[in-house]
């Protein structure tokens, strides 16, 4: 289930449980005062995380360049259909 965070003005702040997918969650009442609260983006949780995804995470998700140069070398290989203009009919 997604939790959601929000900071009430009077209260502080406070997580909300959504069982489903419909609803505001750009803000939400406060449970102790009722009044409109926004909502308060964190940063996920990394310290759970296997470390090879934590790491891409921290590295900005940014590809790596490889060159031509060090791509496996590859054969060029044959269609596997006999008659190619035909392929798939």
């Amino acid at each position: 289930m997604p939790n959601y965070t929000f900071k009430c003005q009077e209260c502080g702040e406070f997580t909300v449980w959504y069982t489903g997918m419909s609803g505001d969650r750009a803000q939400a009442p406060c449970p102790d005062c009722n009044m409109a609260a926004k909502r308060v983006f964190l940063p996920p949780i990394t310290f759970r995380m296997d470390s090879k995804v934590k790491g891409r995470i921290e590295r900005g998700m940014e590809p790596r360049l490889v060159k031509k140069e060090d791509m496996p070398k590859k054969a060029p290989s044959r269609p596997k259909a006999s008659r190619p203009w035909q392929a798939g009919h």
